[in-house]
């Protein structure tokens, strides 16, 4: 006999009884049904703030970018997507780059249509600006460059509100 079965005399070794794995499922199918609900109604907040931290990952890369390539840089924005542009000294180029937001997001504002930095990392045209976003369910986030070229997000209190 096995030596944990002499303490345990009724333990067994084939595995489980239809029983209990019916018992296991229907527990997980309470769980499943009480969170699935709730993260449903998280995606929208998901996307919003994924976007926001795209939009501030972009500007920080350009940011850099024309600091080191001594030339300036900038983000024009449409209304569910972005392009990268140069302006190497004769009028601003597209530098090839775009990118998309996620699924249920808007841009509703830019002030200016464009954000972007000059060789010395300060924004241009040294005024700065911010990005609006608004998701479905009317929540906003804000992006704003500051003319020193201090990028940071916040969060207003309506979709279309300041912070």
């Amino acid at each position: 006999m096995a030596r944990g079965l002499e303490r345990f005399p009724t333990l067994s070794l084939h595995g489980f009884t239809l029983a209990e794995i019916l018992f296991v499922l229907a527990i997980f199918s309470v769980l499943a049904a009480i969170a699935i609900p709730d993260w449903a109604s998280l995606l929208p907040t998901h996307r919003l703030n994924s976007a926001a931290r795209q939009i501030q990952s972009q500007l920080a890369t350009i940011k850099s970018r024309a600091v080191a390539k001594n030339a300036s840089y900038r983000l024009s924005f449409s209304t569910t997507g972005y392009v990268i542009q140069t302006d190497p000294g004769s009028g601003w180029q597209s530098a090839g780059e775009s990118g998309a937001l996620p699924e249920g997001i808007a841009i509703t504002s830019s002030s200016p249509s464009a954000l972007g930095f000059t060789a010395r990392g300060t924004a241009t045209p040294g005024t700065g600006g911010t990005v609006r976003l608004c998701n479905d369910v009317n929540a906003g986030t804000n992006i704003v460059v500051s003319s020193t070229g201090r990028i940071r997000i916040c969060k207003p209190s309506t979709c279309n509100g300041s912070c």
